[in-house]
């Protein structure tokens, strides 16, 4: 029987939506799909009880009043998609269920876990490295140069070091202290996260699944899902 992924909405133009690659490469590694709302948290919760695994996709910015700061670049935030993130993330880390995080996934993970995030890279950080290269360029399979732990899993997927693409202008910028960092970019950016269940990247990887070790980040979530 194929496992039950989570997948949780985003708000564009007033509608509920999700970018189909997420699903593509949860269905090619062998998943079925529940793609979740905004809803009560009770009836949130029956949704995940049934689902083996969650997925974090990208999306709007993080408010920052979740790491307690005050708002200096953070827009537009979306007060139900925080909600909804909240919860299932601490529903499924409760529960020992497999998170997978992507852009906005990996910062809302980590401010999840009492982590902060940079507002707004260009004028908060003195980084040369553009990190909406990809958005900027319409380069999806293009962006920056990141390193990785060899002491990490994501470094049995990926290996030490890969062109990953770029469309954010958030960061981490405390790492919470049950996470582990496992890559960085050139500027030392945090650029994926781990720990016990967990994994997330800050880049789009299905953008990126033309490329064959970017399904393997699927692939992995899914025989995790499996157990």
């Amino acid at each position: 029987m194929k496992p039950k992924i989570a997948l949780l909405s985003r708000i564009n133009d007033d509608r509920y939506t999700l970018n189909q690659a997420y699903y593509d490469g949860l269905s090619t590694a062998g998943a079925d799909c529940i793609i979740l709302p905004p809803m009560s948290y009770v009836n949130l919760h029956l949704f995940l009880e049934q689902c083996d695994g969650l997925l974090v996709p990208g999306g709007n910015d993080v408010n920052p009043k979740i790491y307690d700061e005050m708002n200096n670049g953070s827009f537009p935030i979306e007060d139900a998609i925080e909600a909804l993130d909240l919860e299932s993330i601490r529903y499924m880390f409760e529960h020992k269920k497999p998170i997978f995080g992507i852009c906005r996934g990996l910062q809302i993970i980590n401010a999840a876990f009492g982590g902060t995030l940079y507002q707004d890279l260009p004028t908060q950080t003195d980084t040369k490295l553009d990190h909406n290269y990809s958005l900027n360029n319409k380069a999806p399979l293009n962006g920056h140069i990141i390193k990785i732990d060899t002491k990490s899993h994501l470094y049995t997927l990926l290996g030490s070091e890969l062109e990953v693409n770029s469309y954010h202008h958030q960061g981490i910028k405390d790492l919470a202290s049950n996470l582990k960092a496992s890559a960085y970019a050139e500027d030392g950016l945090v650029e994926a996260l781990e720990t016990d269940g967990i994994l997330a990247v800050q880049w789009h990887p299905e953008r990126m699944t033309s490329l064959m070790p970017f399904q393997a980040l699927f692939n992995d979530f899914v025989s995790k899902c499996r157990k």
